[in-house]
Parts: C-alpha cells; structure tokens; sequence
C-alpha cells in the first residue's frame, strides 16, 4: 500500500469516526453473533457506557428482560430463515442504562454486507422526553373529558332524575302494599312474595341507573381493552333515551353484525359517540318542520392501511350552513348560543389518541354526518 493510498485510508477513517461522534444518535454496530464492535459518543451519553466498557460485550447487555433473553434467539433465527421483525423496520423499545435504569427508545437496524462477513448497525434515539410529553397530554386529555362528562351529566339532570325516579317511585308503591297488606291481618304469602320480587327488580334497575352513570363519568388513566363499538352505541342510546323520547326522535339502527372488537379506552369512546348523538338531536330541534330521524351506523373500515371499525351518525337537521367542516373541531369555535365550543374539539383529541380519524359532512339532501374510524389494534 503506497504512503498516499495509507494516508487517504486514514483520513477516511477519521472522517468516519467524527462522523460517528457528532452523531445525535446512538450508533451501535454489532456482529453477527451479537457482539458489539463500536460505540458512539451520543451512545456513550445515553447508555451511561464508554465505548471500551462495552466493546466486546454482548448488545443484550444493553437491554432489559424480556429483549435480553429473545435477543439471541432473534438474531439466529434471522440469520437461518431472513425473517425480520426489526432489520430494516424499527420499532420503539427499552433501553437498560450503567445504573440499571430503563428508558423508551426508538431502534432502527440495518444490515451491512463486508466480504466475508456481516455487521448490524443499530441507530439509538431516547425517547424519554417525548413519552412524558404524551403522557402529560394524555392526563390534561382525561382531565377536559372527565369535566366534559360532568357537564354533561349536569345538563342531563332531569331526564337522569326521571330515570332513577321511576323504579323507585315503584318500590315505594310495592312496599307500602305490603305493609297494607301485613297490617290487615290477612296477609297472603303469594301475594307478599310477588310484591318484594318486584320491589327487588326495580331495585336491581335503580342500581343499574346508578353504575352505568357512575361508569360514564369515572375518572382514571387511559386504558385500553377489547370491546364492542356496537356496545358502546347501545350503551349511549340507553343514556340518552329520556331525551330522545322528550324530543320524540325516530332512531335506525344500522349496527354491523360482524363488527370485530377494537381496542379503546371505552368510557372515551362512548363520550365521542354520545357527544355526537346529542349535537344530532339537538341540530334537529333547529328544524320543527322536518321529522326528527336520526340514523346511526357501524361497518368494517380500513384506516391507513390497517383493519379499523367506523362509526356515522347521520340527521336531518340544518347542516353547517356554509362553514368549512375542519372549523368544527376547533377549540372554542361553537355555533350554539350557550356552547364554549369544546365539545367537538375534546371528540377530535380523543379519536386522534386513538390513532383514529374523526370527520364531518354536509348531506346533499340537508342535514349533516358525522364519523370516526378506529384501527383495530392500537400500534405498539
């Protein structure tokens, strides 16, 4: 190798290592059997390592359980078969600092052909920084919705009253029969027992009132299962059957029998849906000339490439009189006299951290739709 040619080699591989170093991210190159063969400064920073702490060592070192023990497995795997769940995809994982400490990371992983062998090259980006920023919106998100929900069951008062009314006004009938009865002297046993089975089940439908109120308006952390968006629906015309009834709105139920589960935090998702039912009904009190019919909609639905579920609420009422549709899910932005323009804004928040979509439309015919998608699985 001439003097010239060496020089040029080594200035080549300066470059490289300045490159490295003044990376902002971790840059991890890794044998094929998983040993570590560089380390970068932003690595270094990051990790709580110096590069010659770690050189030579096994790259699991670097991560907490369970990534340590499947990492080994992965990379053979990978190696006999090429099916990858990481190279050349990334995903966000967990790193294990020097201290022992742990913290989200987004990992992208390349794969570098050198004659005779083969190199991975590992791209470290912490995270932490950003996931507290989620998770801070999140709680200011469930703090405006749990607020919403009071509100809303604050405006909901009399017909809630009406409802838990009923079955109580039912009781107090049943038992003051039976004490007639018991102070007659001439109690029947039969008759007795009938009156307390009902006195039982108009208990049984007071505490239902009861626990599905409280479900609506609980307050607690984000928290997503599997479930039912035809449940949901249900549950939110069950809610407001008081007001539909009062207002005498025809419902159509349009409710997918196939509908596959998805997965959301529910008392959410059922705000989205009964906020959307009660703008329709209230939009048809606009026009008493027009019968008030509202029809609600399920169906199967893809959303950026993935399997998703859809919701639409369709009415007959004025539409958005010439507005741009986005304008109604701006904060603050109302078109009712008494609103403070949140109610669509908090829908929009919450379907978005569902990673979902949320919608609005003018009918040719009048009156307005309003949808939202949800992908079925929430993304890791």
């Amino acid at each position: 190798m001439s003097e010239a040619t060496a020089l040029a080699l080594a200035e080549s591989l300066e470059r490289y290592r300045a490159i490295l170093d003044t990376a902002v991210d971790g840059i991890i190159t890794i044998s094929d059997g998983g040993i570590i063969e560089s380390f970068n400064r932003a690595a270094e920073r990051m990790f709580g390592y110096a590069a010659h702490e770690v050189i030579g060592r096994n790259i699991s070192s670097l991560m907490p359980e369970p990534y340590r023990s499947q990492h080994d497995r992965y990379i053979g795997r990978y190696l006999s078969t090429h099916e990858a769940k990481i190279i050349g995809i990334g995903r966000e994982v967990e790193g294990l600092r020097k201290n022992g400490s742990t913290f989200p990371m987004d990992l992208a992983v390349g794969e570098v052909h050198l004659p005779g062998r083969r190199l991975f090259t590992g791209i470290t980006r912490d995270i932490s920084q950003r996931k507290a920023i989620e998770t801070e919106a999140r709680r200011r998100l469930n703090d405006l919705a749990h607020t919403a929900r009071l509100a809303a069951l604050g405006e909901m008062a009399t017909g809630l009253a009406h409802e838990v009314n009923q079955p109580l006004t039912a009781i107090i009938t049943q038992a003051s029969a039976c004490l007639r009865l018991i102070a007659s002297g001439r109690a029947d046993v039969e008759l007795l027992q009938d009156s307390l089975q009902q006195i039982a089940r108009q208990g049984e439908r007071a505490a239902e009132v009861i626990t599905r109120l409280r479900s609506f308006v609980q307050k607690g952390e984000m928290a997503f299962v599997h479930g039912s968006l035809n449940s949901v629906v249900r549950d939110v015309l069950w809610l407001l059957s008081h007001e539909i009834r009062s207002s005498q709105v025809e419902i159509e139920l349009q409710l997918a029998d196939d509908l596959p589960d998805v997965q959301m935090d529910r008392v959410q998702i059922e705000q989205v849906v009964f906020n959307l039912v009660r703008n329709a009904i209230e939009a048809m009190q606009l026009c008493p000339g027009l019968p008030n019919r509202l029809r609600l909609g399920t169906s199967a639905s893809r959303w950026r490439e993935r399997d998703a579920v859809r919701f639409s609420v369709w009415d007959n009422g004025p539409g958005f009189g010439g507005l741009q549709t986005d304008q109604l899910f701006e904060p603050y932005f109302t078109t009712k006299p008494d609103g403070i323009g949140q109610g669509l804004a908090i829908c929009r928040s919450i379907i978005e951290s569902h990673d979902g979509h949320i919608e609005a439309e003018p009918m040719p015919k009048g009156g307005a739709r309003f949808s939202f998608v949800l992908p079925l699985r929430q993304p890791r």
